[in-house]
């Protein structure tokens, strides 16, 4: 499938489901698009804005969002597993019980962020802020969360050997 074609797709409506893997669609203005259950392992998404997107149980998996706009978009039960949103901006998402392990997230964003039995273990998370989001049950096993602002984050969240040097809590 081309760039092209899949953006004809995602304007059409007609995208939940549809398998958009690896396909380049980085700076492309996709908010407020339907994705949920659609499959965009290995995707470039780089630079794209997926705010306001619905992402709930959308394959994302090895996904290169760097810089990608997210906020308030919808990803629960969303695959990140091993994505990179380094500078990516999750601001006032829904993350609750996405799959965020192994993600490289160096400086992202996921203030106000919903992030209920989210799984951000073994992700590099350094310097990402995580200003008065609900990490409620969330596990950053073996996470590095060097640097990071957790100031104003609420819950109890599963930190067993994260490395938290430098976090602001």
């Amino acid at each position: 499938m081309t760039r092209d074609e899949a953006l004809h797709i995602i304007q059409s409506g007609k995208a939940p489901g549809v398998d958009l893997r690896g396909l380049d669609l980085s700076g492309c203005d996709l908010a407020g698009a339907d994705l949920h259950e659609a499959r965009l392992s290995q995707a470039n998404l780089s630079g794209t804005d997926l705010s306001g997107a619905d992402l709930r149980n959308t394959l994302l998996d090895e996904t290169n969002l760097q810089r990608a706009n997210l906020t308030n978009s919808n990803c629960e039960f969303a695959v990140f597993g091993g994505a990179d949103v380094s500078g990516a901006n999750f601001t006032g998402a829904n993350l609750q019980r996405a799959n965020l392990v192994g993600t490289k997230g160096h400086g992202a964003r996921f203030d106000n962020a919903k992030m209920f039995l989210a799984r951000p273990g073994n992700a590099d998370l350094r310097d990402a802020s995580f200003r008065d989001a609900d990490i409620t049950r969330a596990i950053f096993r073996r996470a590095n969360l060097a640097g990071a602002d957790l100031r104003g984050a609420t819950g109890q969240a599963n930190f067993e050997n994260a490395n938290l040097d430098g976090a602001r809590q």
